[in-house]
Order: C-alpha cells, then structure tokens, then sequence
C-alpha cells in the first residue's frame, strides 16, 4: 500500500493505537467512576447480568449490525455502486474498527475500501456516507419518541434534535436551494474549485436518489428494526439488573444518550453518552450504582463489541481490497 495512500499501514497503526488507547481511557474512567459511587453497589449489579442475558446483548447488537450492513447494500445498490453483499459486510464491519477515531474515520474507510476494490468514484458513494448518518439518527430519535412523557425536562430538546435531522432529510430530499447555492459558490470562487463543487453537486443528486419514497421508507424501517433491537437489549439489561424501567422510558434513555453523545462530536460519543445515561437513569429511580453498571455494560456491548468485530474484519478487508485493486491493475 502506498505511503501517500489515506489509509496506509502506517497511518493505520496510528489510529489502531489510538482506538487502543480510547477503550483503555473507557475501562479507567469506568473504575473511577465506580469506585467513586461505590464500587460494590457497581460490582453488585455486574453479577446480576449471568451469560445468558450477556449473550443476548450480543445477539441483539449483532441484529442491529447486519440490518445496516443491509441498509447500506440496498442504498448502494440504488445508487448503482454495485458491490457484492459479502464484501459490503466484510467493509461495513471493517469500518467500525475507526469509530472511536476523530473526523468519523470509520465511515471514510468503508468508501476507501470500495473505491480500492470495486473503482467507484468517491462523490458516487458519497450519498452512502450521508444517508447512513441521516437514518442512524432518524431512528434513534424516533425510537426515543416512545418514551418521551416520562423525561419532560428533556421532552423539548429531544423534539428540536428530532425536527432539525427532520429538516436536515427534507433539503438532502428536495434539493434545489443547496444544488443553487453550489452553482452560486462555483461562479464567486472560480474554476480553481470546479471540480470538488462538481462532485459536491453530484453527490447531492445521489442523496436526494436514496431518499425518494421508496428508498426511505425501506432504509428507515431497517434502521427502526435495528436500533430497536439495541434498545430491546437495554430494556434486557436494565431487567435482569432489577431496575425497574420500563422498555419505552429505557428506549428514551438509549436514544437520547447516544444523541448527545454524537452531538459533542467526540468520537463514539465517549463521556457524553455516558454521563447523560447515568444522569436519565438515575432521574427514574434507579441507583446510581446499577445507573453506572448498566452504562458500561451496554456500552460494552454496543460500541466496543462494535469496534471488536471492525479490528478482526480489518486485515481482511484490506488484503480483499489490495487483492482486487492488484487484479484491476493487471
């Protein structure tokens, strides 16, 4: 692989180290945290969650990730990025290797690796990167729609996160304006940024392709499905801890948690997912003990499980991706 490569070996050990590094600043932050609200309260609610239940996190999340590998052929396959399924799983996984990466690494790995194996252009798949994004939240927030009446401190800046992703869809959906305002930015700077405002235009045009009706309502019900498996899984957890929260009120939780979480823009929404699920949690009732374990297991389970599978799929991925890039050179 070549130095000048976005992805080359060594930039990727470097992020590799750092993803290494976040999971073990997650794991100390985690015991401080618990040795602070009391570490046997914390030890406790651990030793309720027996392997059946563990396993049951784990098969739920694994739901969640094959129903968006789905999501993610079925768009590409409307935007005529044709990969064959196998390889968009063993691409997709891949990617969750880099989510706990500044600059959502994760998501521009997954083009790369197409791009390197399959030679599709970056603005033609671009649409994917957004679309991902734009259902992932959708859902989240929609699936935090239910339980909603038990959190009404919270109810008001859920609905405005809720209607700007809303308004954020219907401009990608109906693009006119933003395809205008391109044109405008391509004659006030000049042809010096014709090119990437060229492309910029044309993944527009892809976006408002995957969402037509049809599309949208087939992505967004994949991602419904899925993200609702997730917090199935919590609604599990928080059961088999003897909290008593009920699985529309927990689905507030785990949806609201990751909203704030990706909207402090740290990577994986580390600390702010956290504290903002301890905080929801510990608002219903539950102790703060339980509250804390309950956030590190189904963080656990959720985003590191995550990043697991993406750092096993990784050597593949790209020993798949220089093998075809290697055929379609010779």
């Amino acid at each position: 692989m070549r130095d000048g490569s976005p992805f080359a070996i060594g930039r990727l050990r470097r992020l590799e180290w750092g993803v290494v590094l976040a999971a073990a600043a997650f794991a100390a932050l985690g015991a401080v945290a618990a040795l602070a609200v009391g570490g046997g309260e914390v030890v406790d609610a651990l030793a309720r969650v027996d392997a059946r239940t563990l396993l049951w996190l784990l098969l739920l999340s694994l739901a969640n990730y094959g129903l968006r590998v789905l999501r993610w052929h079925r768009l590409a396959l409307r935007l005529g990025v044709a990969v064959p399924l196998g390889r968009t799983t063993l691409f997709y996984i891949a990617g969750f290797s880099m989510t706990a990466t500044p600059g959502k690494v994760g998501e521009a790995l997954r083009l790369w690796l197409i791009k390197r194996s399959q030679g599709h252009r970056y603005d033609r798949m671009l649409p994917l990167f957004l679309s991902d994004r734009l259902f992932d939240s959708l859902s989240v927030l929609l699936l935090g729609l239910f339980g909603i009446a038990a959190f009404p401190e919270e109810r008001w800046l859920a609905l405005l996160a809720l209607a700007a992703v809303l308004a954020v869809t219907a401009i990608f959906a109906r693009p006119g304006l933003l395809l205008r305002l391109l044109l405008w930015a391509f004659g006030v700077l000049g042809q010096r940024f014709g090119r990437p405002l060229a492309g910029l235009r044309r993944a527009v045009r892809g976006t408002a392709v995957v969402l037509k009706a049809a599309p949208l309502a087939d992505a967004l019900l994949l991602s419904l499905i899925g993200w609702g498996a997730e917090c199935i899984a919590f609604w599990i957890l928080l059961d088999a801890m003897g909290a008593q929260v009920g699985i529309a009120a927990g689905a507030f939780v785990f949806a609201f948690s990751a909203a704030v979480g990706a909207a402090t823009l740290v990577p994986g929404g580390l600390g702010g997912t956290e504290a903002t699920m301890v905080a929801l949690l510990s608002s219903l009732g539950v102790d703060l003990g339980t509250a804390l374990a309950a956030t590190l297991v189904i963080r656990a389970t959720t985003l590191w499980f995550g990043v697991a599978l993406g750092f096993v799929a990784l050597p593949l991925a790209l020993r798949v991706a220089a093998a075809s890039s290697a055929e379609a050179r010779a």
